[in-house]
């Protein structure tokens, strides 16, 4: 009876192997696996009738079902268990350990079920729930041409364990959206997750801008999507997700402006500036397109500067000291 109340899960695992032992893991953590079948066999369409609390994916990059998933799925998307180790290795409990807290605020933790052995909580429901905080600080990361590569480098120099939540718009044609939280994800642990109406942030969580949709917050900090296209040129417009992340979160927020083409965000940039909030910039030398940042950064609203590992470098400074 248990068995049909645990959350429930559907695993895309290109690699027979990979399928099997992925299977058994989330089995032990407890959860409900709805689909572990090969995916070489499903369409669109089958894909749609699965009902599921969320998808973990292990496919090629270029998968239409990755794609498929991740513009309509209407529950969470994590692409990517990572790289197992050998079971009798030192890292394989590290990498149960990344995996479930990759899981837990997706699907939450579940009563009897097996925890990762490297876990350090006593072992209540509870407590392992206590683990995932809600967000605690957020900022929005917004870029434009050249910036999923900056971003990647950006996030894989950030440890993943920090109490924060970032919101990263990019300025990209629809078509590439669904590939952005595999490529800026690949090698790290940050859960890059897409917008769900109702989804609340917590530490850890990327949450990507939707493109032909616009972003907004309740009060409570829960995403509201709407069909309503973003305002002005830009799509997602950062302006507007700079004054949403402002309304919702100051003051335990912030920006940084990475590398792109236009002046996106100028004006909200300053608007948070004038409420204390802190302004980060690209700098140029590191930028593939340095124009949307320096425009920031010419109007003297620019905090600090950087190429994208120095930002995280600093960004954890600013944390340990707020």
């Amino acid at each position: 009876m248990a068995e049909a109340f645990a959350p429930a899960i559907g695993l895309l695992a290109a690699n027979p192997d990979k399928r099997r032992l992925l299977h058994s893991v989330l089995s032990h953590f407890g959860y409900r696996v709805v689909f572990c079948d090969d995916p070489a066999q499903l369409d669109c369409r089958r894909l749609a009738a699965i009902t599921t609390e969320a998808w973990l994916l292990e496919l090629p990059e270029e998968s239409a079902l990755s794609d498929w998933l991740l513009e309509h799925s209407a529950v969470p998307v994590l692409l990517g268990a990572g790289e197992i180790p050998p079971a009798d290795s030192e890292d394989y409990p590290r990498w149960e350990r990344r995996l479930y807290n990759k899981l837990l605020p997706l699907l939450g933790p579940v009563e009897g079920g097996q925890l990762p052995s490297m876990l350090t909580f006593k072992g209540t429901t509870k407590e392992v729930h206590n683990a995932r905080q809600p967000a605690r600080c957020v900022w929005l990361l917004g870029a434009s041409l050249g910036g999923p590569a900056a971003v990647k480098v950006f996030l894989d120099s950030l440890p993943a364990d920090l109490p924060i939540a970032f919101i990263y718009a990019q300025h990209i044609d629809a078509g590439f959206e669904s590939r952005l939280p595999s490529i800026i994800g690949r090698q790290n642990d940050w859960r890059i997750i897409n917008c769900v109406a109702g989804t609340a942030l917590h530490d850890g969580d990327v949450l990507v801008a939707p493109i032909k949709r616009s972003l907004s917050f309740s009060p409570e900090g829960r995403v509201r999507l709407s069909d309503t296209p973003w305002p002005g040129c830009y799509q997602p417009s950062i302006e507007t997700l700079l004054d949403q992340v402002g309304g919702a979160f100051a003051p335990a927020c912030g920006a940084i402006i990475f590398s792109g083409m236009g002046e996106d965000g100028v004006q909200a940039c300053r608007r948070l500036r004038k409420q204390g909030v802190e302004v980060w910039t690209q700098d140029p030398r590191s930028a593939a397109c340095s124009v949307m940042p320096e425009a920031v950064a010419a109007e003297g609203l620019s905090s600090r500067q950087g190429d994208p590992a120095e930002l995280a470098v600093a960004l954890q400074a600013w944390l340990a000291q707020e």
